[in-house]
């Protein structure tokens, strides 16, 4: 398994990545029950049941539940970490419309517009670029019969570290998002522009005169650097 899904699901030693964003920290955590991130997914409607991070959450929440059904660790009800940051994102949201941080960031990525007029902070953005391209602990293997977690590589460097689970998610975006987790927050909105623009075929047309604008400003700024 070359991914954190099961440190998701599961943790490993203590070590859990964040349910909404896959970061992995042991500090700055807290705890999210598996019954509230299905309340949120419910909340969503039927808007988002075919989105890809809702298919995903709903399928790590069910193996959550099934694991800790399985292992029976304790008598309390199955739950997640979630990072300071996401937490506070679901604290916020959670009375209105609901959207997870990553599906804002690729709906943001592919509009270049926030969701429904939400806050989308470009240090928001940098920060869930940073964690995607973050690397987590070694990938686990796992007993089928018991879900029983074993290191599968200890040998090499390169063998002890796995990608963030959602990166997986990006397919298409995945060197953009590496490239801002590396880069200025300055540049994020015009490197964004860029590429949304490339996407769509360099195109002179747009609906809108915002992201016309965005555009504009990044074309210029790509030729004031040449």
């Amino acid at each position: 398994m070359q991914c954190n899904w099961l440190s998701i699901v599961r943790g490993d030693g203590g070590l859990r990545a964040c349910v909404f964003c896959g970061q992995h920290k042991r500090e700055h955590c807290k705890t999210i029950s598996v019954s509230s991130v299905k309340k949120l997914l419910a909340a969503q409607g039927d808007k988002c049941k075919d989105d890809v991070f809702s298919c995903t959450m709903h399928n790590i929440c069910q193996s959550a539940i099934d694991s800790h059904d399985v292992c029976k660790i304790d008598e309390g009800e199955a739950n997640f970490s979630a990072c300071l940051c996401c937490h506070h994102w679901v604290a916020r949201r959670k009375k209105k419309k609901y959207i997870f941080p990553l599906q804002a960031l690729a709906y943001y990525v592919h509009t270049l517009r926030t969701v429904e007029g939400k806050n989308m902070d470009h240090r928001v953005v940098l920060r869930l670029c940073k964690a995607l391209s973050a690397k987590g602990p070694a990938p686990l293997g796992i007993n089928l019969q018991g879900l029983v977690k074993t290191h599968v590589h200890t040998d090499t460097e390169s063998q002890t570290s796995a990608d963030n689970h959602y990166i997986y998610l990006f397919k298409q975006e995945r060197f953009l998002l590496e490239e801002i987790a590396c880069n200025s927050i300055k540049n994020i909105g015009l490197r964004m522009a860029q590429f949304y623009h490339t996407q769509n075929a360099s195109t002179i047309f747009s609906q809108s005169c915002y992201v016309v604008e965005k555009i504009r400003k990044s074309q210029s700024s790509q030729s004031g650097l040449q």
